[in-house]
């Protein structure tokens, strides 16, 4: 109980304190000094239809991005959900998709997405999200 309770202090002291911080800091002109393995992806919310962003650690190969989801807001991208990302100072858009029902392609790109951690994520139940970046949206 005291490991949850601990872990639970953490989630509520980064979302509170470091996302909106991380987030200021992308917006802004010294973007490059997190931007090379962070961004702000913002997505619709399916319950509320309210926009939502958060920061998220991110790998990028030519027009495909992939995604650690640590928590629920993977579920506003069940089905696949358009989303829109700032990558390096640039708002592209994108088709999101949580990789559900393929554990070895979840398995491979977390591996890719944090090769020293990607054990944890596989532990944890994190999700892995793969973004198609579109040529026709920004």
């Amino acid at each position: 109980m005291i490991i949850l309770s601990v872990l639970a202090g953490i989630v509520v002291v980064v979302t509170v304190t470091a996302n909106p911080l991380v987030s200021t800091i992308l917006r802004s002109e010294r973007h490059a000094m997190l931007s090379d393995r962070i961004i702000l992806i913002t997505m619709r919310e399916r319950d509320t239809s309210d926009m939502v962003t958060f920061p998220v650690n991110y790998l990028r190969e030519a027009d495909t991005v992939y995604i650690r989801c640590d928590s629920g807001w993977w579920k506003n991208l069940e089905g696949g959900a358009e989303v829109r990302m700032l990558i390096e100072g640039n708002d592209l858009v994108g088709w999101a998709t949580p990789i559900l029902d393929d554990p070895q392609r979840s398995s491979e790109g977390f591996k890719k997405l944090r090769p020293s951690t990607y054990k944890w994520a596989l532990w944890t139940g994190a999700v892995f999200i793969k973004v198609h970046i579109r040529k026709d949206a920004t």
